[in-house]
């Protein structure tokens, strides 16, 4: 469990509220994970997440538990996402790095990057396991 909550930890931050799946670009990737935390749907944003060993159906409940509960604190915290905008990605064969900017309820801003790897011509969340 300790290995399931430190990946989760280093997803989220790697990843800092990124994409939910079958976009077919970076950009649209990225957009699609910010508007599924916006949206609390962290079943989808997990779905849009890369794995190189499949997780089972439990696997994946713990994690978007997991998910769910980092980002509800994290983003309540700070009074909501009230608006975001993502940046020109940065594209080498089959992996993306995309940059975004938040901008919170209480007026802060957090500038961060979502890595992306591309998986049958399908853009995803990199996971890095």
């Amino acid at each position: 469990m300790k290995k399931l909550l430190s990946f989760a930890v280093v997803c989220l931050f790697a990843a800092v509220l990124c994409s939910c799946g079958g976009a077919s670009t970076p950009e649209d990737v990225t957009t699609k994970a910010i508007k599924c935390v916006i949206d609390k749907d962290y079943q989808t944003y997990v779905d849009m997440m890369y794995f190189k060993k499949d997780k089972t159906d439990e696997e994946k409940q713990q994690l978007t538990a997991l998910v769910q509960d980092k980002m509800d604190k994290e983003v309540e915290k700070k009074d909501g996402i009230t608006d975001f905008k993502v940046g020109e990605p940065t594209i080498e064969e089959d992996k993306a790095v995309v940059p975004y900017t938040l901008t919170y309820g209480n007026g802060d801003t957090k500038d961060d990057k979502m890595k992306l790897i591309k998986i049958d011509d399908k853009w995803m969340i990199d996971s890095g396991k």
